[in-house]
């Protein structure tokens, strides 16, 4: 009986919650890439376990999406479920901890924060993406990575429980955290150690001040996935590529950005992301072939490539 109470109230919350066939290109921050098999925005802990023993009693392969901000999506679609973190936003304060949900856009988090007087992650602002996907790949930008400001962070796993990871810092580096590469989790929640203030409106000018320097770096003006390769050791890749005179090549509806030689910009909507992934290729290339340098993509692939 118990058993039966439980599928009864599982079906109830699935009906509610599964979406099929759901197109991804407008969830993607470049604006390309083809539909979801199924999809789910989860709320809640127990609508995230939900959708996870759901794919696992039907053998659905799972995959999570934030803000896409990083992510190529392909044209083929994603085959499973994808968990859109979009709706798992909610914060709250415990004293210096700026707890937040992984699906809360980074900037947004980082405005809230500043309204609960906290400050430290405003030299993160104007970032795009949400904070589980900066976790993850432990961005970062003017001296400060997020992993110098995480305590804990919460994480499912795919047996449906949660599990806090206290963190230690020598366990992020570049671009790289203890989440990096993981497909058996899911990071929900994450606590941040901040310090009080009541200079709010000075911690709110310094966020604006190094969005507006990336505004001005031409990174929103058109639809991208933000930089595409990782720096070398020691080197820029945007520098080697413009060496190559790389800036506004094109193939398909994808080019290099004028403006930034490490973003490709889907400038007229019509890219697909095999052009993007094209482009990829044809610049790793070319650098190598000038530089003898091989570059590593910062961004993910999802779906049947």
């Amino acid at each position: 009986m118990p058993t039966n109470v439980r599928n009864s109230i599982e079906k109830i919350n699935l009906d509610h919650l599964l979406m099929e066939n759901l197109e991804l290109a407008s969830h993607s921050s470049i604006q390309c890439g083809g539909n979801a098999q199924w999809a789910a925005y989860p709320t809640n802990f127990e609508e995230l376990r939900i959708l996870i023993n759901h794919a696992k009693d039907n053998n659905l392969p799972l995959s999570i999406l934030g803000g896409a901000t990083n992510t190529l999506i392909s044209d083929k679609g994603v085959e499973g479920l994808v968990i859109l973190t979009g709706h798992l936003a909610r914060r709250h304060v415990q004293g210096e901890m700026f707890c937040v949900r992984s699906g809360c856009p980074l900037d947004k988090a980082i405005s809230q924060a500043i309204e609960d007087g906290l400050e430290g992650l405003e030299m993160l602002g104007g970032i795009p993406g949400t904070v589980g996907g900066a976790i993850y790949g432990n961005s970062g930008a003017n001296g400060v990575q997020i992993g110098d400001l995480l305590y804990y962070v919460d994480y499912m796993t795919l047996d449906g429980k949660l599990h806090r990871m206290q963190i230690h810092q020598d366990e992020f580096s570049y671009r790289h955290s203890p989440f990096t590469g993981r497909d058996d989790l899911i990071i929900y929640e994450a606590g941040f150690r901040l310090k009080p203030t009541t200079q709010t409106s000075e911690v709110r000018k310094r966020k604006d001040t190094v969005k507006k320097h990336r505004k001005h770096k031409g990174l929103y003006d058109y639809p991208s996935l933000g930089s595409v390769f990782k720096n070398p050791e020691g080197k820029k890749a945007a520098a080697l590529i413009d060496a190559c005179n790389l800036k506004g090549h094109t193939i398909g509806g994808a080019s290099v950005s004028p403006s930034h030689a490490n973003i490709i910009i889907n400038r007229e909507g019509k890219a697909t992301s095999e052009d993007v992934r094209a482009l990829i290729e044809y610049i790793r290339a070319v650098v190598q072939s000038e530089f003898h340098i091989t570059l590593q993509e910062e961004i993910h692939y999802l779906g049947r490539w």
